[in-house]
């Protein structure tokens, strides 16, 4: 089985453990740290959870003070991100108080925290992106003290269902340009990184408003843009005036649980669709062989 039916796969099977997930608030004063989709994930927690919680990308925190009665969660799917273990070992050192949400209990960032969180009996597909982002997300938001129903099933369908509905996406020929507000900058991030890993496409996130205030000079009739919004109709409007490739995905739902999830499960269909209209057989980052094994030397320890 290649890369992209794994991801195949991941998509429809995910749904049969997303709620088993259960992870108790241990603390009003959380912060998540992780990387790539790890780092979306938290990002989603601290958006939702209206900034109680904050996200940082362990580079930030670095050569930074820790801040005393926090719990520090570590995400990391392997357990061998180099930068969160380093970070997590200074904290840990600190005396503070440190978890490791990883697929990997035995990894050397489980061995550095305090405490672990540990999906491995959980999540059997560990090794393909879509659930472990997923589960991620749904681990960040107990633990910023959501109650979440299991309806992954009927979101699963919902977010299906509107994929389908979106005939019309425009792959980008050139810089794919991805705008959203609130919960769908998160979101948006996660697409960029997708973009780059299924199809070499250099895709730049940002919330919209930021993007009118500079971005919006640097773009060129080749780029595409892509906006998930809720109710950026006027927006939207305006900006299709620059003559791009243009989508806008409505995404709204009054149910902002419901919300995040449909649009989860929609924009990780949209990938899937766009893998079938490029006849993709094979996620472009297993194929270069070179830049992936750089990347590993870089971020793995």
């Amino acid at each position: 089985m290649d890369s992209l039916e794994k991801i195949k796969f991941d998509y429809l099977e995910q749904i049969n453990s997303l709620g088993q997930i259960s992870c108790r608030k241990s603390s009003e004063n959380c912060i998540f740290v992780g990387s790539g989709d790890s780092f979306v994930a938290g990002l989603i927690a601290q958006y939702m959870s209206n900034h109680r919680c904050k996200c940082y990308s362990p580079a930030d925190l670095m050569n930074s003070k820790f801040i005393e009665n926090m719990t520090y969660y570590f995400i990391s799917v392997s357990g061998r991100t180099r930068s969160n273990i380093e970070v997590a070992k200074r904290a840990s050192g600190a005396g503070l108080k440190t978890v490791a949400v990883t697929f990997n209990p035995k990894s050397e960032l489980a061995k550095v925290c305090k405490e672990i969180i540990s999906l491995e009996k959980v999540m059997t597909n560990a090794a393909t992106s879509y659930s472990a982002f997923t589960a991620n997300v749904v681990v960040c938001l107990q633990l910023a003290g959501m109650s979440i129903s299991p309806n992954f099933d009927k979101w699963h369908r919902n977010g299906m269902a509107l994929s389908s509905r979106f005939r019309h996406v425009y792959f980008p020929k050139d810089v794919l340009h991805i705008l959203g507000n609130g919960t769908f900058y998160p979101l948006a991030i996660y697409v960029s990184l997708k973009m780059a890993e299924f199809f070499g496409v250099t895709s730049i996130p940002n919330r919209i408003e930021e993007f009118c205030h500079s971005p919006v000079f640097g773009i060129k009739p080749s780029h595409t843009m892509w906006i998930l919004g809720r109710t950026e109709d006027n927006t939207s409007h305006k900006l299709r005036n620059l003559k791009n490739m243009f989508n806008f995905f409505e995404l709204k739902n009054p149910n902002i649980i419901s919300e995040l999830f449909e649009a989860i499960f929609f924009l990780q269909g949209i990938m899937l669709r766009l893998c079938e209209k490029q006849n993709f057989t094979e996620l472009k980052y297993v194929l270069m062989k070179k830049v992936l094994a750089i990347s590993s030397d870089i971020i793995y320890i």
